[in-house]
């Protein structure tokens, strides 16, 4: 598939976004405004364009969904300690050590870790690639590690 096509399409579907209706006529609209504004930019993305990163999306999908789950689990978990003040916290520092080696998959995991309340990657090293991670919930480190490694392991397959 011609990459200028691809992008037709994409800007088709992020003018039904920007108009904010989702309807044929909206999408027929951004096709018509679209491929000749993508085809005239064409010697901008020479070449085809790579089904092979097409095929990691389903993993992305995944990944996004079990991560949107955990973000609001841990908010509901730090929200009832904040309305429960008789709840205790037991802060602590685990060290993680991950399996990952690619460094934009590294920096994703960081940050969705960073990302969740009660946790934060407070430093990794590149030498060993370990993280030190701090817990609001010092409890639960072999669940914090339980939900870092579903991670770990998606997105080993799309940077793997």
């Amino acid at each position: 598939m011609r990459k200028y096509i691809f992008y037709g399409f994409t800007l088709a579907i992020t003018w039904m976004f920007v108009t904010g209706s989702a309807n044929l006529p909206t999408f027929v609209q951004g096709l018509f405004f679209g491929m000749p504004l993508s085809f005239a930019f064409r010697r901008f993305y020479p070449g085809e364009l790579k089904t092979s990163k097409l095929e990691k999306t389903p993993f992305l999908v995944e990944y996004a969904m079990i991560f949107i789950e955990a973000l609001v689990i841990s908010n509901l978990e730090v929200a009832y300690r904040i309305l429960n003040p008789s709840k205790s916290v037991k802060p602590e520092v685990i060290e993680y050590s991950s399996n990952l080696d690619h460094p934009t998959a590294i920096a994703i995991l960081a940050d969705s870790i960073t990302l969740t309340p009660g946790t934060l990657v407070l430093d990794h090293s590149e030498e060993d690639n370990k993280m030190l991670i701090h817990c609001l919930n010092g409890g639960c480190e072999e669940e914090t590690r339980k939900d870092i490694r579903k991670w770990e392991k998606i997105l080993g397959k799309v940077y793997g």
